[in-house]
């Protein structure tokens, strides 16, 4: 897997003699590579804008500039004279040029930084441009994205330009086969959700892996017989602090057909004793915050009771640790797990739904007994149970990939951690166009009913304006609450959730038009491009709510970045409730009664609001550097065992 190479050309790591079969990197970035990185980048930023100014290779010298591209690198030059080769296609195909910051943040991602760049400023054509280059240079390149919508989209919105410089691009989904994921990552260029790529990468662990984290197969000559991946070359990842950091928070676990611990009767037992437990007085429901899901614990008293029940000298209960586990389990399912919230009921089955996204994730379950309980809970037929194959975190798998690049318009806050974690810069690029948004403030009400009414007089007020509104909610159950409220006022919303994700293309193409209601849980935040008319640009933009209490600082930022993109004008407001989610669980009381009924643009009010935020950002950070400690720590103990199709 090691080899020697110039460092001109280390940049170019690809399958081959030198980096192996499989390439992947088998020690972490160090802190001083991010630093410098960082110094190199900056150094050689005047030369890369210089030779923007040039003229585009013509078609007798791009042979030349191709050669020159895979023996030398990413070099600013050579970079600068593709990118305007690029720019021509662009130009032919999506009927503009790309800026400046777009060409300077594809040449800043292909140096191994992650990229700062503002909401509507052109990430997708950005992420084009370098994607291409590496695809022109020889290296595979997976371009990842927070979801299989943004995957698919850009996928298929892209592939002609690809085709027209003669790269091949592929696409992975959830519902993609395995071979047709093989065929995927043999192109140059593979769009795909980050989670999928994760667990291709560990079903090649289990199926090929060998001590000191190499792979390994018999027939290396039969592709059909070997890992579904290329390697682990450059990782090009849109939203990247969603993926890096918001998804990181939790391990990814590979998981087969396994035997079930306790039977559906046991378990319907389970359930039933659980509901005798007086949650006022022998447990603790901790509500869902912006930095984790809702929990439970047992009180001393909870335990107390729990000890002296008939059945609990019975085997297996009377095992303490077991009988408290198994009930932490069964009131987790009754009290924190709630439904069009955390999973949603689709075809008679329990859909997982993604606390980042707003996602379904059919793909997806709970494990440890939790999924059985909710099927049970929902008077659903019981799932398999399944067993752990093997489990990976997205930090060690990001630190395997020999070079990492990416971009999100949310990356300041957690600019440090991404130095720490993974030896990667962020660096802001320059805004093309200036943010017309005009933020009107943050409204505390008291109650939830005082919220929604004022959020559907003001929703009437825009629409009377012409203007379309975007509404972002927390859950399922709350925009379609809100939906209703609408509907009765006489207005006419879409609704965009896990629920009814069907019609998210439709829904989206809408959202732009005048007058136009769109009630989304976050499924309408990161990657959502809304367009608008010059009727609409005239009455003021799209206005953009948020209703979602729990949010975190970065997620609310990609909600209302949805309006006045590309320097188009547009308003954004935030609409919370008293009582509920991050703010008032971060802040004492006696602040959050004096920020009830204050004006919408107070400033106290929004700085509280922004300190709660902080205040759950830190507290998001120590969760994933935990959680990295103890992947690294149990990563020798970890053992593969065999997988099959």
């Amino acid at each position: 897997m090691a080899g020697t190479a110039s460092a001109s050309a280390m940049a170019l790591v690809r399958p081959g003699p030198i980096w192996g079969a499989y390439p992947q990197r088998t020690a972490p970035r160090p802190l001083a590579l991010a630093v410098r990185t960082a110094w190199r980048v900056r150094r050689g930023r005047a030369d890369f804008l210089a030779a923007l100014q040039r003229p585009a290779p013509d078609e007798a010298a791009w042979p030349r500039t191709l050669y020159r591209l895979r023996s030398e690198g990413y070099t600013p030059r050579l970079c600068a004279r593709v990118f305007l080769r690029l720019a021509g296609l662009v130009q032919q195909h999506l009927g503009f040029v790309p800026h400046e910051s777009q060409y300077l943040a594809a040449w800043t991602m292909l140096q191994g930084c992650l990229v700062e760049m503002a909401t509507g400023e052109g990430k997708t054509v950005a992420m084009f441009l370098a994607a291409a280059c590496a695809g022109l240079a020889g290296v595979p390149a997976h371009v990842l994205t927070a979801n299989d919508y943004l995957a698919e989209r850009d996928a298929a919105e892209l592939g002609p330009l690809y085709a027209a410089l003669g790269l091949r691009v592929g696409c992975v989904t959830a519902a993609s086969t395995p071979a047709q994921r093989r065929a995927a990552y043999g192109a140059e260029v593979t769009y795909a959700a980050a989670r999928e790529v994760a667990f291709d990468h560990l079903r090649d662990r289990v199926a090929h892996g060998r001590a000191g984290g190499q792979l390994a197969w018999s027939d290396a000559a039969d592709p059909d017989r070997g890992p579904l991946l290329r390697g682990l070359c450059l990782a090009l990842i849109d939203e990247a602090d969603s993926v890096l950091c918001d998804e990181a928070r939790v391990p990814l676990i590979l998981s087969g057909l396994g035997a079930q611990t306790l039977s559906e009767d046991d378990l319907r037992a389970l359930l039933d004793r659980a509901r005798a437990v007086d949650t006022a007085r022998h447990a603790v429901v901790v509500p869902a915050t912006g930095s984790g899901a809702a929990s439970v614990r047992l009180t001393r008293a909870g335990r107390d009771w729990l000890a002296a029940q008939p059945w609990a000298a019975q085997r297996p209960w009377s095992d303490l640790r077991w009988r408290e586990d198994w009930v932490l389990r069964a009131l987790t399912v009754l009290h924190a797990l709630q439904r069009d919230r955390d999973y949603a009921v689709q075809n008679e089955a329990i859909v997982f739904i993604d606390p980042i996204t707003g996602r379904a994730a059919p793909e997806r379950q709970w494990s440890r007994g939790l999924h059985q309980l909710l099927a049970l809970k929902e008077a659903l037929p019981m799932p398999a149970a399944q067993q752990t194959l093997a489990q990976l975190t997205y930090q060690r798998l990001f630190s395997r990939y020999h070079q990492i690049g990416g971009m999100s318009g949310t990356l300041a806050e957690v600019a440090p951690e991404m130095a720490l974690t993974y030896g990667t810069p962020v660096l802001r690029m320059p805004r093309h166009h200036p943010s017309r948004r005009q933020d009107l403030g943050v409204q505390v009400h008291r109650d939830a009913e005082a919220r929604w009414q004022a959020v559907v007089e003001r929703t009437a007020a825009m629409v009377a304006q012409g203007r379309p509104v975007l509404i972002g909610t927390a859950s399922v159950a709350d925009s379609e609450q809100l939906a209703l409220r609408l509907r009765a006022r006489g207005l006419r919303p879409m609704v965009l959730n896990a629920v009814q994700s069907r019609l998210e293309n439709e829904v989206i193409a809408r959202a732009g038009q005048p007058g136009r209601i769109t009630v989304s849980t976050q499924m309408a935040g990161r990657g959502t491009d809304i367009r608008l008319s010059a009727e609409v640009r005239a009455a003021g933009g799209l206005h953009a709510m948020v209703c979602a209490d729990a949010l975190a600082s970065r997620q609310w930022r990609q909600l209302v970045g949805r309006s006045a993109r590309q320097g188009d004008p547009g308003s954004a407001e935030t609409q919370l409730c008293a009582g509920e989610g991050l703010l008032f669980q971060r802040l004492p009381g006696w602040l959050v009664a004096t920020l009830v009924q204050r004006p919408v643009a107070s400033r106290w009010t929004g700085a509280a609001w922004r300190l709660a935020m902080l205040l759950d950002e830190w507290a998001q950070t120590r969760e994933r550097r935990a959680l990295l400690r103890q992947d690294r720590a149990g990563a020798g103990r970890l053992a593969y065992s065999g997988w099959e199709e």
